[in-house]
């Protein structure tokens, strides 16, 4: 009778969301642009700055293409601390190292998967969502996937090269960065920079630019990428960020 009053008494549990069905649409042009790449390109580029929905279109897609069996994973990497892959000093396995780092991936993903699915889908038995750092990657090949790399302004001509080389069959690869938000040692270049010159007349490769203009956050995000774009270009003679 105790047990069953304390059962009675203690505070209900919170239910877990429920996963997001809503159609994942366009809210601008260059967005629309961006969704007919990921849909119809092998590889995809997309650049710009905080607020422009390249992040979470792409884990959006990804997500869909999972429930619809179109593809067997999810792959999600990135470089770390400055392109430097040393996490060992974070405590817990290598899930949880980087985990903060992963987290606005995961929230998207969660959205719509399901907390539920979503759980499932990263148990390493399963795999059928795993996240790595970016050196994990070396080596392998992705097939019947779908693979983002987040962050890509932060790395290297020589890792970006590797990294575009692992693509399998039945597999899409989608590369995301900020280029005024570059992180590499001065006189490094950056491999999404170089990439996106290199192959941008490659068929099936895609390349979007998204600008300030496109940022569908909070409205003072777009003020705030604005101005700090506007000072950046007074400060260096009217030549923009360096």
């Amino acid at each position: 009778i105790i047990v069953d009053e304390l059962a009675s008494a203690a505070p209900a549990l919170p239910p877990k969301p429920k996963r997001d069905t809503s159609p994942i649409e366009a809210r601008n042009e260059a967005q629309a642009h961006y969704l007919i790449s990921l849909d119809n390109k092998s590889l995809t580029f997309a650049t710009g700055e905080a607020g422009c929905g390249k992040t979470f279109l792409a884990t959006a897609v990804a997500a869909q293409r999972l429930l619809d069996k179109e593809v067997d994973r999810i792959i999600v990497t990135r470089p770390v601390l400055q392109a430097e892959e040393d996490l060992g000093f974070l405590p817990g396995d290598m899930a949880e190292k980087f985990a903060p780092f992963f987290r606005p991936v995961y929230d998207v993903l969660q959205k719509r998967l399901g907390a539920s699915f979503l759980e499932y889908c990263l148990k390493p038995e399963v795999a059928k969502v795993e996240i790595a750092p970016f050196a994990y990657m070396r080596g392998r090949t992705f097939e019947n996937a779908v693979v983002i790399l987040d962050e890509a302004q932060n790395v290297t001509v020589s890792q970006m090269k590797m990294f575009l080389t692992r693509l399998g069959f039945g597999s899409k690869i989608v590369i995301t960065g900020d280029v005024t938000q570059i992180d590499l040692p001065d006189g490094k270049p950056s491999g999404l920079r170089e990439a996106m010159r290199v192959l941008k007349k490659v068929e099936g490769i895609g390349i979007c630019e998204l600008t300030n203009a496109d940022v569908v956050r909070h409205v003072m995000v777009q003020r705030i990428v604005k101005a700090y774009e506007e000072y950046e270009t007074a400060k260096n003679g009217g030549k923009g960020k360096k």
